[in-house]
């Protein structure tokens, strides 16, 4: 029953659109024995070759499909081979050397081949149905899963580890979709581009994020980007350079000059212009003083082609960030130090935040906020009090005391105190020693957890705080901690869980917050919490943006990232001019540049 719908499904795409197009040829075979009977043969063919095949996703593949052909059929590409052959061939974000790029010509050059044969015979066209599937399979997994090798990036994250002794945290998801699955819903929607476009990311701004790499692409094949003169002088509002007209030219084409346009050739500085850089540097993660000093002036000389490598990898970043189709949810970038609120596509709030240091990075995940907890004990990891507290201790065993942090015996707040003078704490200096009691700091103003934190219980044991450090949060980078998220505004956020948890009374709690008793306040209305490491991305305005890579997580997945262009073949022997030697002579410059900033051009890797 299951192969005869899909058999029906199948025809409902051939009969309605019997006419192949691939560019502006059309494709269509001589017609033999009916289509049924077509596909009852070219089944018998398909089987059997797949059977024969070492290839497992054949197998997977034609299984489900009980060995029918979805791609040929007895006059040319079915509906929906028509359809994928015209979608990859449309798709600019391919690049040449990739594998869909490959395959699609190869098949493209098939299809010429069996026309000019008449559509040759029916193990030809059989053969033409898998070469498909290759082509459809190298798409779909570009696609789904991107080209971050994600093997090499955790092996190079371990291996920091040992190096730094710091837990690089940072867990991969798998996505909901296959290759298989998104095709059988492609079927059963009648529709290849449907159904690829349905195996696309929705969340983190990822639609947009692919509409700003198809612009960034254009301005690149475009060669309008210009390139800065070297950097001389900090630039106020009202000097003279004659990089201006080009930055001018440049924050056109990214969106930052707006409707102020001007004179683009002027080399003043003019206010229309400095508008235009605040906004550059608001979108860049500097300070937005409209002053080009040379932090700014080094933003606004990356090449547009690093831009574009740096949105597709975080694209494919999202591609394995958890999927939660919640509508209230808080998104918490670490690169941006900014945590979102949303309810559906609408911003509730946006807070700033300090994140971890690189030595005590906050890890990549994602989970449910569950409690909220009212003046808080901070029970102060041993990993710290060895590290930070152990040197203090050996001099004055009452120096923390003094401060609101207590020794007890266990990590109960009700158990034994303990006093810190009769410790020997030189024993414990050893780095295999471990310290049998746990210090805590009593809930007070002074305490580094602040009055509130947010709880969502997960293997790093890391959780969103408030802090008595303020003014760290006006400070443009802001990683400080040892891991939590501490947060610019705790009772701000408490009141956005309070609008879905009608368990929190919130003036209750501020009352509360006048004292030091605990409190933990469960939700009934869990939110979910994503925490993310993007370097480029689309802001809740519509906004791109590019941080710094703060935790230099760019530069390790870079190394081995597939979907980079060796756009200039090397040892290629031709002949030269002299001009073609010149420029041959500048490439390999800018090659070599782009090697030290640490995005080194490589082959493309094969997307299997």
């Amino acid at each position: 029953m299951k192969r005869l719908i899909i058999v029906l499904l199948v025809m409902s795409g051939v009969l309605l659109i019997v006419p192949s197009m691939v560019g502006a040829e059309e494709h269509k075979w001589a017609s033999g024995a009916s289509g049924i009977d077509f596909i009852d043969d070219a089944s018998i063919v398909l089987e059997k070759a797949v059977k024969k095949s070492n290839n497992s996703f054949f197998k997977k593949l034609y299984t489900e499909l009980f060995y029918t052909p979805v791609w040929i059929d007895k006059k040319g590409l079915t509906h929906f081979g028509s359809e994928m052959m015209k979608v990859v061939g449309e798709d600019k974000t391919l690049l040449p050397l990739m594998q869909s790029s490959k395959y699609y010509e190869l098949v493209k050059e098939k299809l010429k081949i069996l026309k000019e044969n008449e559509g040759g015979s029916l193990e030809d066209k059989v053969a033409l149905e898998l070469e498909l599937s290759h082509l459809y399979k190298a798409y779909a997994d570009y696609m789904i899963y991107g080209g971050i090798n994600w093997t090499a990036f955790k092996s190079k994250l371990a291996k920091l580890k040992r190096e730094l002794d710091a837990d690089f945290g940072w867990i991969i998801y798998a996505p909901h979709r296959t290759t298989v699955s998104v095709l059988m819903d492609a079927i059963a929607l009648g529709s290849f581009k449907k159904g690829i476009k349905n195996a696309e990311p929705k969340h983190f701004n990822y639609p947009k994020l692919k509409k700003y790499l198809l612009k960034y692409i254009k301005i690149e094949k475009d060669g309008s980007w210009k390139k800065l003169p070297k950097y001389s002088k900090k630039l106020k509002s009202g000097k003279s350079s004659a990089a201006i007209p080009m930055i001018r030219y440049n924050l056109a084409l990214e969106g930052d000059l707006g409707s102020c346009r001007g004179e683009m050739n002027s080399t003043l500085y003019d206010k229309c212009l400095v508008k235009a850089v605040k906004r550059f540097q608001l979108r860049n993660g500097v300070k937005s003083d409209g002053v080009i000093g040379k932090s700014t002036y080094t933003l606004m000389d990356i090449p547009v082609s690093k831009k574009i490598t740096l949105i597709r990898m975080n694209m494919d970043r999202i591609k394995r960030l958890r999927e939660d189709n919640s509508k209230v949810r808080m998104e918490l970038n670490i690169p941006s130090y900014r945590l979102n609120i949303f309810d559906g596509s609408k911003l509730v709030d946006t807070i700033r935040v300090v994140t971890g240091k690189r030595k005590h990075p906050t890890p990549i995940f994602g989970n449910k906020v569950q409690y909220i907890v009212v003046n808080p004990w901070w029970k102060i990891p041993e990993s710290i009090v060895k590290k930070e507290m152990l040197r203090n201790l050996i001099k004055n065993p009452y120096y923390y005391e003094k401060r609101g942090k207590i020794l007890k015996r266990t990590w109960d707040e009700n158990s034994e105190r303990i006093d810190p003078g009769t410790i020997s704490w030189s024993q414990y200096r050893a780095k295999s020693a471990r310290i049998p009691y746990r210090f805590m700091q009593v809930p007070s103003r002074r305490n580094a957890l602040g009055k509130i934190k947010f709880i969502f219980p997960n293997k790093f044991s890391v959780y969103i705080h408030d802090t008595p450090s303020k003014k760290l949060f006006f400070k443009t980078d802001r990683a400080f901690s040892h891991g939590c998220m501490r947060i610019q505004k705790p009772r701000e956020l408490l009141k956005a869980f309070s609008l879905y948890n009608d368990n929190i009374d919130v003036e209750a709690i501020m009352k509360r917050l006048q004292g030091t008793k605990k409190k933990i306040v469960h939700l009934k209305h869990k939110i979910p919490i994503d925490i993310t490491y993007l370097t480029a991305f689309v802001d809740p305005y519509g906004n791109m943006n590019f941080r710094k890579d703060v935790y230099r997580y760019d530069k390790y997945t870079l190394k081995d990232y597939k979907h980079q262009v060796d756009r200039y073949k090397r040892g290629q022997k031709s002949k030269k001019t002299e001009t073609s030697k010149k420029i041959e002579k500048n490439i390999k410059k800018s090659t070599k540049k782009m090697d030290k900033d640490g995005y080194s051009v490589s082959e493309v890797y094969s997307d299997n």
